[in-house]
């Protein structure tokens, strides 16, 4: 098994999914045409602000669903974050700020990359009107809880479940009457199910999986999760974190496809999509360095950090593997085109506009 170092020196040819002429035919021509939408990005960085145009315009993802990172109940960070994200879109001729589904169709008519943006996690605090600073800032979307508890319910990692306060009744409603999508990828089981429950439009899990593949891992979602966000008509993104969706030694985009597998065999091909969360820094690494702090206490997640990296999408730049990968399993251009980005937008459109 090659070190990550050694991987990443591959030429990228030699990192993707080997196809058969045809199928490689097939699958250039469909992330050509195809909109794609990663439903959470971290192409700004997850720790140190870092921002590479180029690497970005390499990805070839039509529209980036960017994660604004904060330290939790801090709003006026976060906001400042998001305009620093929002100055380095507005400069660049080949990107586009998406605040509807509209938008991010014209950037693919246009050959240019849209951005949207998601607090993660949600900074608001105890103050609702804030939530109408975050939308006339360009954010789109929010997660309701990061791993702990906040003033709306419970993390997934925390030692209760106790579902959504009456302030989380009250943010989700909030959320839906501006048409802010919710995330409920960090939430408890049952803050999950509440916040599905209360909300009058569809709701995502942007980037998680399938707990049934890998029971461990507190940040994958239960079948019952699934089962009721799909009857809601959301959207589950899944992700491509390294040591989220399996505990093995050596892991990558074949663990991606796994649960796309798992999720469209349960509750349908129609609310399975794409939300990477990877980075193009040592994702790994960056764990590591978290590990102490309790939002990211990865025994309290479930998560051991087993495998160095992902094989095959370990970085953006590797996106196209995902299209590669549905090829090779079988799926249809349809159905590819929905997961790829068509269930994405359609959510989008729905509750966003």
């Amino acid at each position: 098994m090659l070190s990550r170092d050694e991987y990443l020196k591959l030429p990228l040819e030699e990192r993707l999914i080997k196809l058969d002429p045809e199928q490689h035919e097939r699958a250039e021509r469909l992330f050509e045409e195809l909109i794609t939408v990663d439903l959470h990005t971290h192409m700004f960085g997850s720790l140190d602000f870092h921002f590479d145009y180029e690497l970005v315009r390499q990805t070839g993802i039509t529209c980036c669903f960017e994660a604004v990172p904060g330290i939790p109940e801090d709003f006026e960070d976060s906001i400042e974050l998001l305009g620093k994200y929002l100055y380095h879109v507005s400069k660049e001729p080949g990107l586009v700020l998406a605040t509807s589904a509209g938008d991010i169709r014209r950037a693919k008519e246009e050959r240019r990359q849209a951005f949207m943006f998601q607090l993660e996690p949600q900074t608001v605090g105890e103050r609702l009107e804030l939530v109408d600073v975050a939308y006339g800032m360009g954010a789109r979307m929010m997660l309701l809880t990061f791993n702990t508890r906040n003033y709306v319910g419970d993390g997934c990692a925390e030692r209760t479940d106790s579902g959504l306060s009456y302030f989380g009744i009250a943010l989700v409603e909030k959320l839906n009457e501006l048409g802010i999508l919710i995330d409920l990828s960090h939430c408890g089981i049952q803050t999950t199910l509440d916040a599905i429950k209360h909300s009058k439009a569809p709701v995502l899990c942007n980037h998680t999986g399938a707990r049934a593949l890998y029971p461990r891992c507190k940040r994958l979602k239960t079948d019952d999760e699934l089962k009721a966000l799909a009857d809601k008509g959301g959207v589950v993104g899944v992700s491509a974190i390294p040591n989220q969706l399996s505990g093995n030694p050596e892991q990558g985009i074949e663990d991606v496809l796994n649960h796309v597998d798992y999720i469209v065999k349960l509750i349908g091909i129609d609310h399975v999509a794409i939300g990477t969360d990877i980075v193009f820094h040592d994702q790994v690494a960056a764990h590591r360095s978290m590990a102490k702090s309790k939002p990211f206490d990865l025994e309290r997640l479930g998560i051991t950090l087993a495998a160095d990296y992902m094989y095959g999408i370990e970085s953006p730049l590797e996106w196209k593997n995902i299209i590669r990968g549905l090829v090779a399993r079988g799926y249809s251009d349809e159905e590819i085109a929905k997961i790829v980005g068509g269930n994405a937008l359609r959510i989008i459109e729905e509750v966003v506009g």
